[in-house]
């Protein structure tokens, strides 16, 4: 399934188009501490090449995935554990924040999450799951993706091993990065919080640029 960059516009607009992008549904962070698994996370990353041609790229999305997992442990987030996703659950995530993102945040009590999210909710016997969805773009000046992948690669080694204290980065010079989480009820079916960050022109594997986002979009649950 072809993923692309339209979703940036989409979002972009639904951000302006609404007074905020904060969404609670008769749950608060206190209950996050009793019962909520991370559910991924699943990431979508695109690279411009030199002619401005994007396209999605499997091994960028995964160094993605690997780094909000391991920044969802640094920060503290109250998680019990991890779902992981097949590609089908992680595109039907990607589809059902891309829906929530162009709603008015008012209306996003309406509609009841997705089964087949709710059946992985379900089968490890939990009732709430954390769903984070991030999107992003990198762009090399000589079109490389190679090196902005194995680039990428060191950068997020670098930071796990020396715990961000330490990163190596892609010689990248157009970047985008944005990141939405989702609390998800299996019992009621239905969606009880929701946020995201705005587009932010950094990279999105620069684990401290990532590790703001993170922070801002799960400010709520944070100590």
């Amino acid at each position: 399934m072809k993923k692309t960059l339209f979703l940036f516009l989409l979002v972009t607009l639904a951000v302006s188009s609404c007074a905020t992008a904060r969404y609670y549904g008769g749950f608060t962070p206190e209950t996050a501490g009793h019962d909520m698994v991370l559910m991924g996370p699943t990431s979508y990353q695109y690279y411009l090449d030199r002619d401005r041609q994007e396209s999605f790229s499997d091994s960028l999305s995964a160094l993605s995935e690997t780094l909000i997992a391991g920044l969802v442990d640094q920060l503290g987030v109250p998680v019990s554990g991890r779902i992981d996703l097949d590609i089908d659950q992680k595109e039907e995530a990607a589809a059902y924040i891309r829906y929530l993102a162009s709603r008015d945040p008012k209306e996003r009590d309406q509609y009841r999450i997705p089964d087949i999210l709710d059946q992985a909710l379900e089968a490890e016997g939990c009732r709430y799951g954390l769903l984070l969805f991030a999107q992003g773009m990198t762009r090399d000046s000589k079109g490389y993706a190679k090196e902005v992948t194995k680039s990428a690669l060191i950068a997020v080694a670098t930071a796990v091993l020396s715990l961000g204290t330490m990163t190596m980065y892609p010689s990248a010079d157009h970047f985008a990065s944005q990141i939405f989480a989702a609390v998800l009820d299996a019992e009621t079916d239905r969606l009880v919080f929701y946020n995201m960050t705005k587009p932010e022109e950094v990279h999105p594997l620069h684990p401290g640029p990532v590790r703001d986002e993170l922070r801002a979009v799960l400010k709520d649950f944070l100590k």
